[in-house]
């Protein structure tokens, strides 16, 4: 079915691992504690915040190996980690808004893919093979399917349903055929 979790999920996190390289990301500490990263500043006014901008790491001439700043590499190892997080908020199934955050999220990792590409982060073939999977997951998902779900898929879907979790770690934890 839709994400062939183990192998696709590698070349995911390969497209969204040098999101920090594209612009500005934002780390910050919430009143609990708990770090975050983001490419949108924090909405709470009172989070301790950390902004680091890598605009000028991108070089288009770039050979397809190039390495990664370990200060992203920092910033991209926070990012996976939430990423993958699931929250479980009782949100009820809703697949107009699952299948929203589903085509919004495999698009804009599509589009970071290019960006990694361009700047030299990824091989014209680890994109391709990304590419191709995650275009073909997002044809196997639609409206109609998510109505029809049955089982783990329907879970998938409900858990795409909530605006807080991503595609990585609702595929992740709900891994099916």
């Amino acid at each position: 079915m839709f994400i062939r979790c183990k192998r696709v999920f590698i070349f995911l996190l390969m497209l969204l691992s040098t999101t920090a390289v594209a612009g500005e990301v934002y780390k910050w500490t919430d009143k609990d504690g708990k770090v975050h990263f983001s490419s949108k500043p924090p909405k709470d006014k009172e989070a301790k915040v950390e902004v680091k901008n890598y605009k000028g790491a991108i070089n288009s001439q770039a050979a397809p190996t190039k390495e990664i700043p370990p200060e992203v590499r920092e910033m991209m190892q926070g990012m996976q980690k939430a990423l993958l997080e699931v929250h479980e908020d009782g949100t009820p199934l809703n697949c107009e808004t699952a299948m929203g955050n589903i085509n919004w999220q495999v698009e804009t990792m599509l589009a970071q893919g290019k960006k990694n590409l361009d700047g030299g982060y990824i091989t014209q073939d680890q994109y391709n093979m990304a590419t191709a999977a995650f275009k073909k997951a997002q044809e196997q998902l639609s409206l109609d399917d998510c109505k029809t779900a049955l089982s783990t898929k329907r879970s998938f879907y409900q858990c795409m349903s909530s605006d807080k979790n991503h595609v990585a770690g609702c595929g992740q934890k709900y891994n099916f055929d």
